[in-house]
């Protein structure tokens, strides 16, 4: 349904020459501002060292000094500009080009697919609270926000990061703020418009799933699965164990099981109301390019295999017709 990506890559050919010019101007920006940093420290300590003179000498030490941390600083923003560039350039591109040669089923002639990328703008906090897969959080930041539909099915997701914000004392008893992030990632919501009648969750077993015994508290209870490979990967939580079997088909639980075996770290997913969450926590920045690698190509079918993996979880589930015929 979705085009391959070698058949969108050459689509791409405009927005990549303006990431590639992106990098070299960064490139630069940054070079120059090294070979600054190293001019002023060697004429700093060549005229201490020349004229003996340790007050001239002091002075220029303190000026390089404070240079060094300008100029750091303005090769961190310069870095940041370029990643900002192929984040909104390239991955807007990418998903675009992905939207625009799908094709549609058959059997659906008024199927509707449609895609919108705006990359100062994340999920919402109450969105993500009501996953039930969340961990407490006070805080969240987010961007690289997409949405959009496939047939009846509309989705959103963006990278996050939740925030724990905890209040101790030091040992001088003053109050003091500690922040600690608690999850870092992507936040992947479909909402089929179509209600369930229970709740389904699916805790990885890889962590600590500290989830569980909240599940427990709110009606859920753990069912076993006739997947053992799955079984092993996940641990399944319901407040409907006939319904939780109609969702996790056989296909949706390969489709699962694919994605759990390509990520390293930790993939949670959970069924409630007319929703599908999936939270997939991951230490990098999914939509940034690489400054000092040119292998665009590379970083772009990871990203266009990302997305591939969120929207064949939402066809497969979209096409389950043993649940949509029991609703």
């Amino acid at each position: 349904m979705f085009p391959s990506f070698e058949s969108i890559y050459p689509n791409l050919g405009p927005v990549l020459e303006v990431a590639q010019e992106a990098r070299a101007e960064a490139k630069r920006k940054i070079t120059r501002n090294i070979m600054i940093i190293l001019i002023m420290w060697a004429v700093s300590v060549g005229v201490m060292f020349i004229t003996q003179n340790s007050s001239i000498g002091g002075t220029l030490i303190f000026i390089a000094f404070l240079s060094t941390f300008l100029f750091i600083g303005l090769s961190v923003r310069a870095a940041k500009e370029f990643r900002s560039t192929y984040s909104h350039k390239i991955v807007g591109a990418l998903v675009t080009a992905m939207f625009e040669n799908i094709e549609a089923p058959e059997n659906e002639p008024e199927y509707e697919a449609s895609v919108k990328f705006i990359p100062n703008k994340r999920i919402g906090a109450s969105r993500v609270s009501t996953s039930g897969i969340a961990p407490r959080f006070d805080k969240i930041k987010g961007e690289d926000y997409i949405s959009g539909r496939l047939g009846a099915t509309t989705f959103e997701f963006s990278e996050i990061e939740l925030i724990d914000i905890d209040y101790k004392k030091d040992n001088n008893g003053n109050r003091k703020k500690v922040e600690k992030r608690v999850f870092k990632g992507i936040m992947f919501i479909a909402d089929f418009h179509k209600d369930f009648d229970g709740e389904t969750y699916l805790i990885d077993k890889k962590f600590f799933d500290s989830e569980r015994f909240l599940l427990k508290f709110q009606g859920a209870f753990e069912i076993e699965m006739e997947d053992i490979a799955f079984n092993k990967a996940f641990r399944t939580m319901t407040t409907d164990d006939i319904e939780a079997r109609y969702v996790l088909s056989s296909n949706l639980m390969e489709r699962i099981m694919e994605f759990e075996n390509q990520s390293k770290d930790e993939v949670e997913l959970s069924f409630k109301n007319s929703k599908m969450f999936i939270m997939h926590k991951s230490r990098k920045n999914h939509f940034e390019g690489k400054l000092f690698e040119n292998n665009d190509e590379e970083t772009l079918k990871q990203i266009y295999t990302d997305f591939r993996t969120y929207f064949d979880i939402v066809e497969e589930f979209r096409l389950n017709r043993r649940i949509w015929s029991k609703s």
